[in-house]
């Protein structure tokens, strides 16, 4: 391994634990990306060389969204001419004509000044920083100005009808909203009427007009009641938590009015240039009611209270002249100032504070005409007991509005995207843990969720590897896969149900059972024929009860899967005509990288990553094409066999790959039936149109190959402890054919299942005398019978891979039971009516399979024990357990014992739980946690020192934790490179180094001894063919 990554992180590894995490200085600004050679277009942008141009840019964009914003004057109340804006009528796929695509650098830079007196609504600016610039400005502004537009162009063709239905809703609810909005800054601003809290979330609702927050509490409401309801834990849709809904209904108003902030940053530069600069803050301060202008007027920041409101109350100062409301208007204006200027994040109590006020509003004035001809409330508000003494208040949409809302075409749900979208140029480098990613928005290195020692932790550590690393993924292009994109769509119109794509259909929902008017438990006699005819009735209620629910919620269900599907699909279309889009990533608290969009990113679903494609093509060379046909293998589900054999899988299915090439939605959909449908599709195009080329080798393919590690989390655990016999079982070692894990324990489990359900027991099941061993066997033996026959590599694979991540007993258990309800379901089995009797045999198949892993994998089990010994240790000291990553990233466990504090909204009292630092450890999950977060930081540290090696080569990489991807060409290097950064690794003595820093941190623990190494040669892994695959 070459390069400057691994001088680093051998530089770090030396220094003691508590220079590493509490005493590094700040890196500097300028840094030196020596590992870096490839240069992507634009990547100058953000050099630091390139400054005067940047602001340059920023200024020359930000005027021009001034003037379109302060030009309307239904908003503001500024004097200037009504400009047409009729570009933000345009969708994306418009903005840039592919036949016109702007040259990637301007050869003459437009000053500001000469951009506002040339600029056209119909032609807008060329540029693509101007339009990254806009996308990430764009937030509630475009969406305003575009209903108005949409709306008006309805009117004039007399169409309505015309209108999708997610804008039928805003247009319809924006006006009652915009109203009830301006009420409520009214109250503050006059200090009428005011409601209990007013003081404290008052300034922040008045932080922007009304118009916009009535746009972003539709567009956040729809979004959050489609999306934000479905829990994956028990993948049923229940609803939107207030809490929930409230918090990022606040967040999304900070979010603007952090955008906000950067726009007046530069403008007031401009203006400062005109000698227009405002009043500073002391002058403000020191300002009496003697030294006001002769028409009463205090000059407003014309970044706050832009509504009607404000206008008419300045017009009724002026009239009366009253001194008081004269200065409570001055007072209010130098508050906003400083809300404005203010750099410190929104408590979560001013959050749920402003997200609760407009939720109130919401249900105040957000109707919809319901099926019978009712006009009704569009959201409801609900409270729900989850425990006997606690109550979960939720926010439901009308039934009809989901509905109807899924029944629309996806090209109506546009305007409920998010802020975070892909880029257009080149992210900008990180620099420092609050500077990167995107330009205007804000950018986090990290996701610490608040975590104040986490962020100290990140701002004193060296992060120059980490940097590297992540402007390595951010800087790779990528572009949208149209010709999977088409047939997405098509599907999706179509109702085709596939992959990613769901049921768009409503189940029947049986009608719900008469509640029986009374129970067998008022009557005395049991024996009684009447008792077991009324027990009868009940058990009759409670089964066609449970059958009501269950449909009624896959009906809910289906609603968040279909939501989601629409919402990749958008951002696809948007994005569809740019050459090159990129994706910036940041980390999560253990240094795993994600890319920051939450729709579409190659972290998403198989229709995600089937989608989107390198932006750059390469000649398939001599083996491109061989790992064309193993990636279509792979993603048929058919990888544990060897290379060889799944390149031979894809020949003998050629037939079915070009209809899939020719005719996807023909008669022959043999592609639909993979495990990954959408990538499989990708992959068939590309072969066939290699092979029709005539010359393969020739042929320039831009789709991405994966190699994925095999059972990634043990093969840490085996290289950690030089496991020969765990290694050999995850492909560490040289083999003629993969080696596969999760058949290992199939078999195992087969086995000890199979033995359990040939006994026949000697004692009498209905005797109600039986001990409780005898019980415990009967239930053995009983789940063995129900389970024996459905077990496959499906049913333990997911359980044999979170093993190693601290899956607990319960996870285990509801991974093991999902997989044979499916089965028992295909069978004709009722899950309902046999309820009991599934759980209590996935309850002993969990327990047989978690035995049969602990036989396997000794040594992984020996790691992780040491590992959470020390943990415990740590935790006794009542301190957060913390360590540095092998390329420097700071990791501080953020888990606290929650505090519930309560939080008065309009709408109710909401209890949060809090986990600030200033609480005490949870060190139940301090212990528990620290296996599987230790192992993530260093399957994170081996995927960004491969990304550094594959960018010193030259080569395009990305990848999803241990998914690593490249072009078909490459495939070979990167397996290469791949093994010499896990060889390189794992030489360090990282479990040693771990216990020595520990030790210098907490001088009066002594730590266990490690746990005794096993005999794996590292070296194995350079010939290890199915180390990744």
């Amino acid at each position: 391994m070459r390069g400057i990554a691994f001088r680093t992180m051998q530089r770090k590894m030396r220094q003691p634990y508590r220079e590493a995490l509490f005493c590094r200085s700040r890196p500097s600004n300028r840094r030196v990306h020596t590992t870096s050679s490839l240069q992507a277009p634009l990547s100058t942008a953000a050099q630091s060389d390139d400054d005067d141009d940047i602001d340059e840019e920023l200024q020359r964009f930000a005027t021009y969204c001034m003037r379109e914003i302060w030009s309307r004057d239904d908003t503001f109340y500024l004097a200037g001419e009504v400009s047409d804006a009729s570009v933000w009528d345009k969708p994306l796929d418009e903005f840039l004509e592919p036949r016109s695509r702007p040259q990637q650098h301007m050869e003459k830079k437009s000053v500001p000044q000469d951009l506002l007196s040339t600029f056209d609504p119909e032609n807008p600016p060329s540029s693509l920083e101007d339009l990254e610039f806009w996308l990430e400005c764009e937030s509630q502004q475009e969406s305003v100005t575009k209903y108005q537009k949409i709306i008006q162009a309805a009117r004039d063709r007399g169409d309505h009808g015309s209108l999708g239905m997610v804008q039928k809703l805003v247009l319809d609810w924006y006006k009652p909203l915009r109203e009830g909005i301006e009420h409520e800054q009214n109250r503050y601003l006059t200090k009428t009427n005011m409601r209990p809290g007013m003081t404290i979330y008052g300034l922040y609702l008045c932080s922007l007009p009304a118009e916009k927050l009535a746009v972003m509490l539709a567009n956040e409401s729809i979004l959050q009641c489609l999306t934000g309801g479905y829990s994956p834990r028990s993948k049923k849709y229940n609803g939107v938590p207030l809490s929930t809904i409230a918090d990022k209904i606040g967040r999304a108003v900070e979010a603007e009015l952090t955008v906000q902030k950067l726009l007046k940053k530069r403008v007031l530069g401009e203006r400062g240039e005109k000698g227009e600069s405002p009043l500073c803050d002391e002058e403000l301060e020191s300002k009496d009611e003697s030294e006001l202008a002769d028409d009463g007027k205090v000059e407003v920041e014309k970044w706050m209270y832009g509504a009607h409101h404000l206008q008419r109350f300045t017009e009724e100062i002026t009239r009366s002249g009253n001194k008081n409301n004269r200065l409570r208007l001055e007072q209010v204006s130098y508050r906003a100032r400083q809300l404005l200027e203010s750099s410190e994040e929104w408590e979560i109590s001013t959050r749920m504070k402003v997200g609760g006020a407009l939720i109130q509003i919401l249900l105040d004035k957000a109707k919809v005409e319901s099926s019978n001809g009712k006009t009704e409330k569009a959201f409801s508000h609900h409270k729900v007991f989850v425990h006997q003494t606690k109550q979960l208040g939720l926010l439901l949409m009308h039934d009809d509005i989901l509905k109807t809302i899924m029944e629309d075409s996806h090209d109506s749900k546009l305007p409920i995207s998010s802020y975070q979208k892909p880029m257009v140029v080149p992210p900008k480098k990180w620099v420092s843990p609050r500077e990167g990613g995107y330009y205007w928005l804000k950018s986090n290195i990290m996701r610490t969720d608040g975590s104040k020692l986490q962020q100290e932790a990140l701002w004193r550590a060296d992060l120059s590897v980490v940097c590297d690393g992540l402007d390595v993924l951010s800087s790779i292009p990528w572009k949208i896969n149209s010709n999977v994109f088409r047939v997405a769509k098509e599907c999706w119109n179509s109702k085709i149900v596939i992959g990613d794509i769901p049921l768009q259909e409503r189940l029947e929902v049986p009608p719900k059972p008469p509640r029986p008017d009374y129970f067998p438990q008022k009557i005395s006699d049991k024996t009684s024929e009447a008792y077991k005819e009324n027990k009868k009735e009940i058990e009759a209620y409670r089964y066609a009860y449970l059958k009501h629910n269950r449909m009624k919620q896959k009906n809910m269900d289906l609603i968040s899967l279909q939501c989601s599907a629409v919402l990749k699909l958008d951002q696809a279309e948007k994005f569809e005509s740019f050459n090159e889009i990129f994706f910036p990533y940041n980390l999560d608290f253990r240094g795993r990288a994600y890319p920051i969009p939450p729709h579409l990113s190659t972290v998403g679903s198989d229709l995600c990553r089937g989608m989107l494609t390198f932006a750059e093509a390469k000649p398939l060379g001599n083996r491109g094409l061989y790992w064309l046909k193993v990636h279509l293998a792979n993603l048929a589900g058919n990888d544990k066999m060897s290379f060889d054999d799944r390149a031979l899988f894809a020949e003998e299915n050629m037939e079915n790959i070009r209809a899939a090439h020719d005719s996807p939605l023909g008669e022959n959909r043999w592609w639909m039936t993979l495990d990954d449908p959408f990538q499989a599709l990708a992959t068939c195009h590309e072969i066939v149109q290699a092979i029709d080329s005539g010359s393969p080798e020739s042929y320039h393919c831009s789709l991405p190959v994966h190699m994925d590690g095999s059972c990634n989390g043990l093969q840490h655990y085996a290289a950690l402890g030089l496991d020969l016999g765990g290694g050999r079982a995850v492909n560490l070692c040289k083999s003629e054919k993969p080696q596969d894990v999760y058949s290992g324990v199939m078999k195992e489990v087969i086995r000890q299942v199979a033995e359990e359900a040939s006994k026949d027991l000697d004692f009498d099941e209905s005797a109600e005398n039986l001990s409780k061993e005898e019980r415990q066997a009967l239930k053995r033996n009983r789940g063995a019978k129900l389970v024996n026959g459905l077990i496959d590599r499906g049913v333990v694979k997911r359980t044999v891979m979170t093993s190693v991540y601290g899956v607990t007993f319960i996870g285990a258990m509801n991974q093991i039971q999902e997989k044979i309800e499916e089965k028992l379901e295909e069978k004709g089995v009722d899950i309902d009516e046999n309820e009991n009797e599934i759980h209590s045999a996935c309850v002993y198949l969990a327990r047989v399979t978690m035995d049969a892993m602990g036989k396997l994998f000794s040594g992984a089990r020996e790691t992780m024990k040491w590992l959470t010994e020390c943990a415990r240790l740590i935790t006794q000291q009542e301190q957060p357990v913390a360590w540095i990553s092998p390329i420097g990233v700071p990791v501080v466990q953020p888990y606290r014992q929650s505090k519930p504090h309560t939080i008065t909204t309009i709408v109710q009292s909401i209890t949060l739980v809090d986990q600030s630092d200033d609480l005490p450890l949870h060190k139940q999950r301090q212990v528990s946690a620290f296996p599987p977060n230790y192992v993530h930081s260093l399957d994170s540290s081996h995927m960004l020192l491969t990304a550094l090696e594959m960018d010193r080569r030259g080569l395009c990489f990305s990848a999803v934790h241990d998914s690593f991807w490249t072009h078909p060409c490459d495939v070979d290097e990167m397996n290469e490179a791949l093994r010499d950064c896990f060889i390189e690794l794992y030489k360090q003595p990282l479990l040693e180094n771990l216990k020595e820093k520990w030790e210098l941190r907490y001088p009066t623990i002594t730590f266990p001894d490690l746990p005794e190494k096993g005999t794996l040669d590292l070296e194995e892994v350079r010939t290890a063919r199915y180390f990744f695959q």
